[in-house]
């Protein structure tokens, strides 16, 4: 029997429980729909997701099992009604603990499971979006096509031969030997007055053949990378870089005279082949066939070059330009 007082709190927590039946009632089969229905609708995403959801809706399902035998409460048992409204709270305060996990875990696996089709709708998208993707491959293979043919260009100008140098440092065509001296020694003048210590290039013209052992002594002081020689007075003329200018000029004339011999053999002018041997022979000898060098030091000292007696003209490079390019034409130590 229920009356007022402690036997009353048996009768609230029955009516607590009764209102969450009602709610398990109402929301389980509803949160079990969406769950299947979620399912069937992603099910590209897997059954991981939904784990803790079965397990909470199995676990409210299988609701607390309930005495329900009547208890007789008097007022000579206050302890036992006590424990009994007690029991009803704690279990009316799990349920409602295990529905909220319930609500919890459906959420997150509903989040779950939009953000997988999310992604797979990405991926499709990526393959349905087949116009956008087919113009990036248009401009990729654009791009390729571009390159290649750049590439063609490149090996194009490769096979044809090297650059030449865009600058030449030397006498024109027309220019008089006396002229083209005044010129470049008031150039030389300038930069040294402006830059006393700029490094720059410059081809030295001497006023007669020498060779390599006199032209060791006029640019003993003077940094030679290059030199230029021909067999006079009419030989071919020949160029060659140089770091050791006794070593390397000494080699640059062995080669000039394998080729010359080379061209003697062959060539079936018996006159021609004559004078190739000839010359062979007269680089062998490290003959006077030293005619001008190119040089590396600062304006000033170029500028002191100048005053040596074997030195005809000194014709600096602009500054700042590299010997590659550079085209370097001394003076003919003939040309008046």
């Amino acid at each position: 029997m229920c009356g007022d007082g402690p036997a009353g709190a048996p009768g609230a927590s029955s009516g607590l429980l009764g209102l969450l039946d009602r709610v398990d009632d109402a929301a389980l089969p509803a949160i079990g729909r969406v769950l299947n229905w979620a399912q069937a609708g992603l099910g590209s995403v897997g059954d991981r997701p939904w784990a803790g959801a079965r397990r909470a809706h199995a676990a409210v399902t299988a609701r607390v099992a309930v005495d329900d035998a009547p208890v007789a409460v008097t007022g000579a048992e206050p302890r036992a009604a006590r424990g009994w409204a007690a029991a009803g709270v704690l279990e009316a305060a799990f349920r409602v603990v295990v529905l909220g996990l319930v609500v919890l875990i459906v959420v997150g696996a509903v989040t779950t499971m939009l953000r997988g089709s999310d992604s797979g709708g990405a991926t499709s998208g990526s393959g349905s979006g087949s116009g956008s993707g087919a113009a990036g491959s248009a401009v990729s293979q654009s791009g390729i096509a571009d390159a290649a043919a750049d590439a063609d260009a490149d090996d194009a100008g490769a096979a044809a031969g090297p650059v030449e140098p865009g600058i030449v440092v030397g006498p024109a065509a027309g220019d008089a030997a006396g002229a083209y001296a005044d010129r470049t020694r008031s150039e030389l003048e300038s930069l040294s007055a402006a830059a006393p210590a700029a490094d720059l290039y410059a081809v030295v013209s001497l006023t007669a053949y020498q060779t390599p052992a006199e032209l060791v002594r006029t640019l003993a002081d003077y940094r030679v990378t290059e030199v230029f020689f021909r067999v006079p007075p009419d030989g071919a003329e020949t160029s060659a870089n140089v770091r050791d200018p006794v070593a390397d000029v000494e080699s640059a004339f062995d080669s000039a005279a394998d080729a010359a011999e080379t061209l003697g053999r062959e060539d079936t002018d018996a006159v021609a082949a004559q004078r190739a041997h000839l010359e062979a022979m007269a680089l062998r000898a490290r003959c006077g066939c030293l005619y001008a060098a190119v040089v590396r030091a600062p304006a000033e000292r170029l500028l002191e070059l100048t005053r040596r007696g074997p030195v005809r003209t000194v014709h600096p490079a602009p500054p700042g330009s590299s010997p590659s390019a550079v085209r370097f034409v001394p003076l003919d130590p003939v040309r008046s």
